[in-house]
């Protein structure tokens, strides 16, 4: 139970932060001209009819700093009837997000990415706390997954805090997506992308801590700008990479939108989604934008 309880919680933080494999960056200007959404975390969505939602960028960091909530996201929540999170956090998921990292056809690990990068997949979830046995049937792209994010302690993260906080207020719960669609993301990676992505993340196992302090602190100072260019700053011009960001984002963007159009037409609408949804040309600030909505920056 506890690990299924620990790949439940890694799988969601990974949708939100893909795979969090940063680099040092500088803010971009492409970013800053063309959409000029650069800076806030929480969002006031005004239609031309006069009905306000807000929407908030979520990270999945378990820091005090992260999941205490701010007033004016309390103040938000309060003056808000619904709240849209990507996925409604639902116990029965935690047996799909097991099962969707795991081959159940008959394949292991180490046939898939030969003894040589499964000995050192194995060592380093060990040290992760994560026995052979398990480690042996799961996909690459979860294996990744698990060694590119901190090491789980409490298991708060923001987006579980704010589903209990609207449960409490009684508002309407809502999901922007089905757990189906986010896992073909994952799952339609090839065995080679996957491999890759796996090479990469062992190679810079070390680094990995001081990526997600500098992530984090791009969150806590508001800016999208600086979030957006440390996690897109390694994708480079391939049609591999070119496509996984279309597949993780840009698409999953316009699903988004399209769902949240009930709730928008209702008016006290909150939504909250991963942060890198909301930053770019194809992000739902600027698709929110260019629909007719007034957008403007809470905090």
């Amino acid at each position: 139970m506890i690990l299924q309880r620990n790949i439940f919680k890694l799988f969601f933080f990974c949708l939100a932060l893909l795979f969090s494999q940063l680099v040092h960056a500088e803010v971009t200007a492409e970013f800053l001209s063309e959409t000029g959404y650069d800076k806030g975390i929480l969002w006031k969505i005004s239609s031309a009819g006069g009905k306000n939602s807000y929407l908030f960028g979520t990270i999945h960091v378990e820091d005090p700093k992260v999941t205490r909530l701010n007033r004016k996201l309390i103040r938000a929540i309060k003056n808000s009837k619904s709240m849209s999170l990507e996925l409604i956090p639902d116990p029965q998921l935690q047996q799909k997000a097991m099962l969707a990292m795991l081959y159940t056809d008959g394949r292991t690990l180490k046939g898939v990415i030969g003894p040589s990068l499964y000995k050192r997949s194995i060592k380093a979830m060990n040290d992760r706390g994560m026995p052979e046995q398990m480690v042996s049937l799961m996909k690459p792209w979860a294996v990744s997954t698990m060694l590119s994010l901190p090491k789980p302690k409490t298991g708060e993260f923001l987006d579980k805090k704010l589903y209990n906080f609207a449960k409490v207020r009684g508002l309407k719960t809502y999901a922007l997506e089905s757990f189906e669609e986010q896992i073909t993301v994952f799952d339609s990676l090839s065995r080679k992308e996957q491999i890759d992505m796996l090479k990469h993340t062992l190679k810079d196992l070390k680094n990995i801590p001081a990526q997600f302090k500098q992530l984090k602190q791009a969150w806590l100072n508001s800016d999208l700008a600086l979030l957006e260019s440390l996690s897109m700053q390694q994708l480079d011009a391939s049609n591999s990479e070119s496509q996984f960001k279309e597949n993780i984002l840009d698409n999953r963007n316009l699903t988004m939108l399209e769902r949240m159009q009930p709730r928008l037409n209702e008016g006290r609408a909150f939504f909250a989604v991963g942060a890198l949804h909301l930053v770019g040309k194809k992000g739902l600030l600027n698709l929110l934008a260019k629909q007719g909505y007034t957008v403007k920056a809470v905090y």
